[in-house]
């Protein structure tokens, strides 16, 4: 492996997928918060890419949607392979990275994916999905999400052990209260919140409380700063850096330096301005270097999730 002197970047949650298929755009384009030319120079970017399902998508259709994305998934890779590896080998992003500039690795924002049926957990891992957020606000089949009071069902419990099986990454962003709990009492691996910030600061219902934060901190998982706006300040405004620095410094007072990473939420939200799109994400690490160090910040924005996913790749040999 060549060695690299560019600043790495791991981001656990963008929908710049579904945004790019859903306006007929490429993953070059002038319009998205991250297109490939906008990333600044000196950096690489390992990069979670989420087929977002709609909370309306059940069964055939849900099952035709998450297929169109991954074709369009397939077929902007392949485009764009001059800079982008397609990652299947979570172990090997570091070597991807030395490579070129963006590795991407295929998600999924929703279980409505599964269609109701086990078998396709082992479907979508097949086509290379690594982590699945279970719901997004509304019920799935899987669990009651965050815009629910509704916990797990039956078929839920089921996902989960598959998922755990085959190295899957489970993801909590979005679960309700219940679901979230509920699902800690019978997971057995670690679990990852993708884009979640801290409900202390930020009193939204797609935040983290204290507690579950700990519960993903002691289990080994990963929390993802998401920088939407509206889950900043209690406003649901923010004008200044500091604003998410405090989400930040929040979670390392818990103890979080090996817990805490990325989760931009670009192009699924509104962002700040001064994170209009990820040719600002040295700003941020500027930020967060002179705030807590140069080691720190490599944790925080390569290392921790680095160090997670090649762990679970250990779990799909």
């Amino acid at each position: 492996m060549k060695p690299m002197k560019d600043t790495l970047i791991f981001d656990l949650h963008c929908d710049t997928l579904t945004y790019c298929h859903k306006h007929g755009l490429d993953l070059v384009n002038a319009q998205s918060q991250l297109s490939l030319d906008r990333l600044p120079k000196g950096y690489r970017l390992c990069q979670c890419m989420a087929v977002f399902m709609p909370d309306e998508y059940r069964g055939a259709q849900a099952e035709r949607f998450f297929d169109q994305l991954q074709a369009f998934y397939l077929e902007q890779t392949a485009r764009c392979r001059d800079r982008v590896c397609a990652v299947r080998d979570t172990a090997a992003i570091g070597e991807a990275l030395a490579e070129k500039p963006f590795a991407l690795l295929l998600t999924v924002e929703g279980g409505s994916a599964l269609a109701g049926k086990l078998e396709n957990v082992q479907r979508l891992h097949n086509l290379g999905v690594k982590m699945m957020t279970l719901t997004w606000n509304g019920e799935n089949e899987i669990a009651g999400g965050a815009a629910t009071g509704l916990g797990f069902k039956p078929f839920g419990r089921r996902v989960v052990a598959e998922m755990e099986r085959l190295g899957m990454v489970v993801d909590v962003s979005h679960l309700s209260d219940k679901s979230f709990w509920e699902l800690a009492s019978f997971a057995s691996r670690p679990f990852v919140a993708s884009h979640s910030n801290a409900r202390e600061l930020c009193g939204h219902r797609r935040a983290l409380t204290k507690e579950m934060f700990l519960e993903i901190r002691d289990r080994g998982g990963l929390v993802g700063l998401n920088y939407y706006v509206g889950f900043i300040t209690k406003s649901g405004e923010s004008d200044k850096m500091e604003d998410l620095l405090a989400h930040l410094h929040y979670f390392l007072e818990l103890d979080g330096e090996d817990t805490v990473a990325l989760g931009s939420d670009f192009d699924g939200a509104d962002m700040p301005p001064y994170l209009s799109g990820i040719e600002r994400v040295a700003e941020l690490r500027q930020a967060v270097e002179d705030a807590v160090g140069a080691k720190l910040a490599d944790k925080l924005f390569f290392e921790n999730a680095r160090r997670f996913f090649a762990g679970n790749a250990a779990l799909e040999e």
